[in-house]
């Protein structure tokens, strides 16, 4: 799972967030690790800063970026890589691709924009991951450990696993979820559903179907939140 956006209502923040999450079969986990370290095999071979982790956002504007090598500006068309990479992993992976999004500016409650942000955060990420949890039954659910700077991970963990407890005795169902916060340059998943969450900010925004397009198919949940 990752996010992309801010969900903060601060002044200056992003108008959306957008919170995606892959779902892939546990025989497949390998195939997503090695179609990440191929495509990026490519750019660490032409001199990619083994410091800056390889990104949507960065590749996107690649040309901007002063801090990667010329050789790899020259060469790699950033939006054509990322097209790619995508198409490799919706190829490969039979991966299955949720998400949730949320217009900020259509929110006028004053308890939810004067929330703290990781009771925003996790009622928002409860709402993509129930559906999810409950279908799959027996899941690992990994998130970008970054988020530890802004929301409680044991509260969030909590808060996911006495809904997905209440929700399982609701339907009277065994539920086995374990949730891990792990840093997102080690895991080859959380690279992956990288691509996928920067793709839905770019469609959501901006009307920019083209990285879209490709997964459309491969779309089991998305919500809108607020969306006109």
């Amino acid at each position: 799972m990752d996010e992309s956006g801010d969900i903060s209502f601060k002044p200056a923040t992003s108008t959306h967030f957008i919170i995606a999450c892959l779902t892939v079969d546990e025989s497949k986990i390998n195939k997503v690790k090695n179609t990440i370290k191929r495509s990026h095999a490519q750019l660490y071979d032409l001199g990619w800063p083994r410091r800056t982790e390889i990104k949507a956002a960065i590749l996107y504007h690649l040309k901007y970026e002063n801090e990667i090598p010329e050789e790899i500006r020259t060469k790699i068309i950033g939006s054509e890589f990322i097209h790619k990479v995508i198409q490799n992993i919706v190829r490969s992976c039979e991966i299955r691709v949720n998400a949730i999004v949320i217009n900020k500016t259509n929110i006028t409650s004053p308890s939810l924009r004067q929330a703290e942000y990781g009771i925003a955060y996790n009622y928002f990420s409860k709402e993509l991951l129930i559906p999810i949890i409950m279908k799959a039954t027996n899941c690992e659910l990994i998130i970008d450990q970054r988020n530890k700077e802004t929301h409680n991970k044991k509260h969030f963990n909590e808060y996911v696993k006495t809904e997905i407890l209440s929700e399982s005795l609701k339907q009277n169902i065994e539920i086995k979820c374990n949730i891990q916060h792990l840093e997102s340059h080690k895991v080859h998943g959380l690279q992956a559903v990288d691509y996928f969450s920067w793709a839905l900010n770019r469609f959501i925004l901006y009307k920019d179907s083209y990285f879209y397009d490709v997964f459309k198919n491969n779309i089991d949940i998305f919500k809108k939140w607020y969306c006109n």
